[in-house]
């Protein structure tokens, strides 16, 4: 399989390196590397069983789900809807896309496949809050216990900015449960004052219609209206049915305590579940979905 490695001193934008892994303890030593801001490691030809004990069937998004046509043509007019946004008000612009893994990845690719007159390069940043950094990288919050990779956030921003000069807008693009997850990181992207370096679009797709987010949608707005962000973009669908479901997602972690690595999801024939391969159908259906991306990674997952 195919392993991407993200350092903090970055010499391109989607990755710094790119090498070729035969198995779990290779891939293991590799990414057991302090130095390294984040990577992901996606399927070739050549692959290989993955184990963990995080595979299991545990999160009732996953123990209770069925397919549903009506569902996922939800959350696809959802995306729709903001790719047609995006191309009116943007036409022209060269984007930076920040879509962090796991959960705005399959918004990302769906909205890709609707837009028109923009070029764009993307980025994939690893920010999940259970997953948490080794121990002796001595990565820790203000108690001393390892920090989660929602501080990565921070580091994968840092990474990006000295390539930021080379485009128009920032766009951020995100699920939306709460809201909670896309109001830190906006945060973090001001803290950083990004916003002084490129125009900042917020961009969401939102569960139930946006009834779970009223209060955080709301702040997100107030930055908008503080002309902190460019834009804030968002349309909601019926129930955002890849929030923390792996076999949809067709990518997880091997375990919660050895940082910022993404691995795919794969069943015992080493193909991804037949859960993904009938929602993608559905949900990546548009006639252009070819998102600009290292060696089509979006198209591989």
């Amino acid at each position: 399989m195919e392993l991407v490695l993200r350092y903090s001193r970055a010499n391109q934008i989607e990755y710094d390196h790119k090498i070729e892994i035969a198995n779990q303890k290779e891939w293991l030593s590799i990414i057991s590397d302090p130095l390294l801001t984040s990577s992901v490691l996606t399927p070739t030809e050549n692959r290989f069983v993955i184990v963990s004990n995080r595979y299991g069937r545990k999160h009732p998004h996953e123990r209770n789900y069925s397919h549903n046509d009506l569902i996922i043509e939800s959350y696809k007019e959802g995306c729709k809807e903001i790719a047609r946004e995006i191309s009116e008000k943007y036409t022209g612009a060269k984007c930076l896309i920040y879509a962090p893994l796991r959960g705005a990845y399959p918004i990302w690719k769906c909205i890709s496949g609707y837009l028109t007159g923009i070029t764009s390069v993307v980025y994939f940043p690893i920010t999940s809050s259970f997953i948490f950094f080794p121990k002796e990288f001595n990565i820790v919050k203000s108690n001393g216990r390892p920090a989660s990779c929602r501080y990565n956030n921070t580091r994968e921003l840092k990474r990006l900015i000295p390539f930021l000069e080379s485009f128009d807008v920032f766009l951020y693009v995100d699920e939306i449960v709460s809201g909670g997850m896309m109001r830190g990181h906006i945060k973090e992207m001001l803290s950083l004052k990004i916003n002084d370096r490129l125009p900042i679009i917020a961009v969401g797709l939102a569960d139930a219609f946006g009834v779970r987010s009223i209060a955080n949608r709301a702040a997100i707005n107030e930055y908008r209206l503080n002309r902190k962000l460019d834009s804030f973009i968002w349309k909601g669908c019926k129930k955002l049915i890849t929030e923390d479901q792996k076999f949809l997602l067709g990518i997880h972690y091997v375990d919660y305590n050895i940082g910022p690595h993404i691995v795919p999801v794969l069943n015992g024939d080493l193909e991804y579940y037949p859960e993904k391969k009938m929602f993608d159908k559905i949900a990546f259906s548009a006639p252009n979905n070819n998102i600009n991306s290292w060696n089509g990674f979006c198209n591989s997952i």
